[in-house]
């Protein structure tokens, strides 16, 4: 991959997500469409494995392995595990105690969603620190962005890492590398105590250089995603549909990138500057999903034009999300296809 102009940020849409959307030929097999491994959920949040299983499997994948969390807390509330979980949702699914003794390893993994560092057992946390001092791309989420602190893996991570946190996982991470406070021009919280949005501008500044301290890429969720990478590109998707703002759908774009990331496992493992076109292009069929899911609940048929950012349609669930994927690609597909 040639080296990218860091100078200004890339406005990242429908056409380039398209040009990175792999399709099955005749030749493939399973291990070849990507595998992706998942290290994810609780006990206490089952539904976020299944979120990101649902998802990744949607977005097209030859293999999805999952690991449950080792050593993890009883479940309570008469909630399943979140293999059962999985299992019941996705039955196809794979499930190993221990990935590493798989034929095939990964070729790439999503880490953290639906955990809680808190009630991380010791061997989980060495599991995960191998992962990021592999050479597979890992999508690090919720409860596992912790672990990209220098303190805790004792320097930058040697596999290709992308985090995905939002604002206020953003903000931890910023004071926790002693970065400060927080970002230049960032607002204070309003009386409500709640965190104001920054402007773009200020967005970008410090994505670019919370990424360049941590030697990973930041995807920073929003209305509109800020993905940065190490090496100061920029990209930007969106502004998408309001109705993503509920729970579960960073689950599901979680789901989303670790199945671009697998598909393209072996261009990221050379240049994992790769990885802020793959974290836009996660972004962008994340709202289209939902922009189509939302569609969906009126009886109105959809515009031919992508919508603004406007809230129209109805509500969405995150679930909705993944399962609105298939058709979503299918569309960009067609029309990479005719252009």
């Amino acid at each position: 991959m040639a080296a990218p102009d860091t100078s200004a940020p890339l406005r990242w849409g429908p056409a380039p997500t398209a040009a990175l959307l792999v399709e099955p030929v005749a030749a493939d097999d399973k291990y070849r469409r990507g595998v992706l491994g998942l290290r994810t959920g609780s006990s206490a949040y089952p539904g976020a494995a299944v979120l990101g299983a649902e998802a990744a499997w949607r977005t097209g994948l030859g293999l999805l392995r999952y690991t449950p969390p080792l050593g993890d807390a009883r479940k309570a509330l008469g909630l399943p595990s979140p293999a059962a979980a999985v299992l019941a949702a996705r039955p196809e699914t794979v499930f190993m105690a221990d990935p590493t003794k798989a034929h095939f390893p990964a070729s790439a993994w999503v880490i953290g969603s639906g955990t809680d560092p808190a009630g991380r057992s010791e061997k989980e946390q060495a599991a995960l620190q191998a992962l990021l001092i592999g050479d597979a791309p890992v999508v690090v989420d919720a409860g596992a962005l912790d672990l990209v602190l220098p303190d805790s893996l004792g320097g930058q991570p040697s596999a290709p890492v992308i985090l995905t946190p939002h604002r206020g996982e953003f903000l931890a991470l910023w004071r926790d590398s002693g970065l400060g406070e927080r970002p230049a021009r960032w607002p204070v919280r309003g009386r409500a105590g709640r965190d104001r949005v920054p402007a773009e501008g200020p967005l970008i500044d410090a994505a670019k250089r919370l990424a360049k301290h941590l030697g990973a890429t930041v995807l920073l969720k929003g209305s509109t995603t800020v993905t940065a990478t190490p090496g100061g590109v920029v990209t930007l998707a969106g502004p998408a549909t309001p109705w993503l703002a509920t729970a579960g759908t960073g689950d599901v774009l979680a789901g989303i990138l670790g199945a671009l990331a697998a598909a393209h496992s072996d261009a990221v493992r050379e240049d994992p500057e790769l990885l802020a076109a793959l974290g836009a292009s996660a972004a962008v069929l994340h709202d289209a999903a939902a922009r189509r899911a939302s569609l969906a609940q009126c009886t109105a048929a959809p515009s031919a034009e992508r919508p603004g950012p406007e809230t129209i349609g109805g509500p969405v669930t995150a679930l909705d999300i993944a399962h609105a994927l298939p058709a979503t690609i299918a569309d960009l597909l067609a029309a990479r296809r005719a252009s």
